[in-house]
């Protein structure tokens, strides 16, 4: 009987032993996971337009039309009955000169390492191709200036928007705008912090309208911009402590801390307390595990912890 108590006793704690390490494995899993989390700027699917009242829409062609960007077509794409995206054709110019047609974004604040993100076809490849160009560019400050004037001179402004971010078929070749829905994506580089911008589509066909030989049919859709937010720079985790560990009110750092987020283990920002004298308050956080990301002048770096 005793034996078969110890036996009891041994298989329990055994039980429990697998169980925290299994808690441990997850736990541990889900931290290394945290590396590809991202927050979401903005993001649109286009599914109705009529809702995109802070977009900012401009036909500043040479020979303008009444018309502007508009729902997605569902008979354009062969096979494709999709309406949920937006689109602009050589409708918007009238005749054969400078189509320029913009879509831009209610402003946002990007900074290095956001990733902007876009799908976009023209029509299904036939016996003529009219071929097209889109642009991705950028306008930096609080506002920015629309592109000014009309007739060629308008056609040709880029207002403030004069940072060329990506450009779909550039030279206008009749093989360079994809026939199927394809991705393009774009890396931000090159801005001296966190910059409020905004961003603008401009579909840009030079000999594009309804006579001339250039510009058919674009489609836009899944547009995204997304921000890393557990990317670990230059900062060694041997060389910051963290604690104590677990907490139920304080977390201290033993360096100098610009700032911290904390994330619960599904990657989901749920705090970004103020830094005061190298530590912050956690005494409103639930009971439980967390990964704090720890932003020095050196860079960024993350470590586990517990709240009890």
């Amino acid at each position: 009987m005793i034996f078969k108590k110890l036996l009891l006793i041994f298989n329990i704690n055994k039980l429990n032993l697998m169980i925290m390490i299994r808690k441990l494995l997850f736990i541990t899993s889900l931290a290394f996971g945290l590396t590809n989390a991202q927050t979401t700027i903005i993001s649109q699917e286009f599914e109705d337009i009529t809702t995109l009242t802070d977009w900012t829409f401009l036909n500043k062609s040479q020979s303008p039309s009444t018309g502007n960007w508009f729902q997605g077509n569902p008979v354009v794409f062969l096979g494709n009955a999709d309406t949920e995206y937006i689109a602009a054709n050589y409708a918007l110019n009238t005749g054969s000169s400078v189509l320029s047609a913009w879509m831009i974004t209610p402003n946002v604040t990007l900074k290095n390492g956001d990733v902007i993100k876009f799908f976009t076809r023209t029509t299904d490849l036939g016996a003529t191709v009219y071929p097209d160009r889109l642009e991705l560019r950028m306008s930096t400050g609080a506002t920015f200036t629309a592109p000014a004037g009309t007739g060629a001179a308008g056609a040709s402004s880029v207002g403030s928007f004069t940072t060329l971010l990506l450009s779909v078929n550039p030279t206008l070749t009749s093989t360079g705008y994809p026939h199927t829905w394809t991705e393009y994506s774009y890396t931000v580089s090159g801005l001296s912090g966190d910059i409020a911008a905004n961003l603008a589509f401009r579909y840009y066909v030079t000999g594009g309208g309804t006579t001339g030989s250039n510009s058919d049919y674009i489609g836009v859709d899944t547009f995204s911009v997304t921000r890393p937010v557990m990317a670990v720079s230059d900062v060694s985790k041997a060389s910051m402590s963290v604690y104590p560990n677990p907490t139920a009110d304080y977390l201290t750092f033993s360096q100098k801390v610009t700032s911290a987020d904390v994330y619960d283990l599904s990657g989901k920002l749920v705090a970004s307390p103020a830094v005061v004298d190298s530590k912050i308050d956690v005494k409103s956080l639930q009971n439980g595990n967390y990964v704090v990301k720890v932003n020095t002048e050196a860079g960024s770096t993350t470590h586990k912890f517990i709240k009890k």
